[in-house]
């Protein structure tokens, strides 16, 4: 299944419309790409062969609007007088912690019943089953990205596009493909919203970093699959990042290998007191790759309400991130009690 488009593909854009829209810095194109069912042939092989690619409708309109209700619960229930109708109760003395991209990744938000409801939408399941050529899935514990309008409060404005670019596996320690990571968008996406930014293709020179970048990939850890490409780097230009379009419901999936990261709106907002973006990051892995220790990490994680990063075969605390912990009253947020999961979250857990 695909979708005409008024922009063009991303296949056909070329250096010179980077060039001109930002010289020094790079900044992402919006275009719409293709959509494909869940589970198909074809978007296998689009990611395969672009790094990336968009699986339409992986939530139906019910289950979109459950999750965001569900969202905003978590966010209620932390106890700090957030009020979903009341955009003015939305500032930094009541909302969680963040990191890059407005990403929320700890304080119990990767067992909130928001993410538990997303990661069993069977068509969520089914994309990543095809990708792997596996059922057996375990999934991660990942957070959200949520954006606040950013017209109504400038500190609200999340990162510029191309302003951190980066990987998310060592080119080192994990060579070929290792991780599919992916996010459920629950609003649809425009250039006045901001949304992921991507390079297509760009999984095809993962090899190449260690000699391209030798200097800078040796001040990274062997252990730390977190790569980040110089902003000015024109190497980069040699194909433009774009922004890629997404209707409310649909999933975006793209290679650990795949140089992104995300990008603030690209137009003025709209001035309404509702948030820009809501997103659920969601991975999934088999369980093979996972060594029995992990598994046990895991099962204590949900124990504790414990969040993860993307990756299932190693265990990574993400209330570990150095802002989580720099949180000067961590002591304000109520966290979610653990989650009351069913046989086949369980086992997507790992029992």
């Amino acid at each position: 299944m695909s979708e005409v488009s008024e922009e063009r593909p991303a296949q056909n854009l070329n250096r010179a419309d980077v060039e001109a829209s930002a010289p020094g810095l790079l900044e992402p194109v919006y275009t719409h790409v293709e959509r494909f069912p869940s589970g198909s042939p074809e978007s296998v092989a689009y990611l395969h062969e672009h790094g990336f690619v968009v699986v339409a409708g992986a939530l139906q309109t019910d289950e979109r609007a459950k999750a965001l209700a569900l969202t905003w619960d978590y966010l209620e229930s932390l106890g700090t007088g957030i009020d979903r109708n009341d955009w003015t109760t939305w500032d930094d003395d009541r909302w969680p912690t963040s990191v890059h991209g407005g990403i929320l990744p700890g304080i119990g938000i990767g067992h909130s019943a928001a993410q538990w409801f997303i990661r069993s939408v069977p068509a969520v399941k089914k994309a990543f089953a095809a990708v792997w050529g596996d059922d057996d899935l375990l999934v991660s514990f990942d957070g959200m990205a949520l954006w606040r309008p950013w017209a109504l409060k400038e500190s609200w404005k999340t990162n510029r596009g191309g302003s951190w670019l980066h990987i998310d596996q060592h080119p080192i320690t994990r060579p070929g493909q290792q991780c599919v990571q992916g996010l459920v968008s629950l609003l649809p996406t425009s250039p006045k919203t901001g949304g992921n930014v991507l390079i297509p293709g760009s999984h095809k020179t993962f090899a190449k970093i260690p000699e391209l970048y030798p200097a800078r990939l040796g001040r990274v850890p062997l252990g730390v699959d977190h790569f980040r490409f110089p902003s000015d780097d024109p190497l980069l230009c040699e194909t433009p990042p774009i922004m890629s379009h997404l209707e409310a419901g649909d999933l975006l999936l793209w290679d650990s290998r795949t140089i992104h990261c995300s990008g603030g709106s690209m137009e003025a907002p709209l001035e309404a007191p509702e948030l820009m973006r809501a997103v659920s990051l969601v991975c999934m892995m088999p369980r093979r790759l996972t060594p029995p220790k992990v598994l046990e990490q895991r099962k204590r994680a949900v124990e504790n309400v414990i969040s993860t990063t993307n990756w299932t075969d190693r265990f990574i605390n993400a209330d570990k991130f150095p802002q989580i912990l720099m949180e000067p009253h961590p002591e304000r947020f109520r966290r979610p009690s653990p989650p009351i999961l069913d046989a086949a979250q369980r086992r997507m857990v790992g029992y």
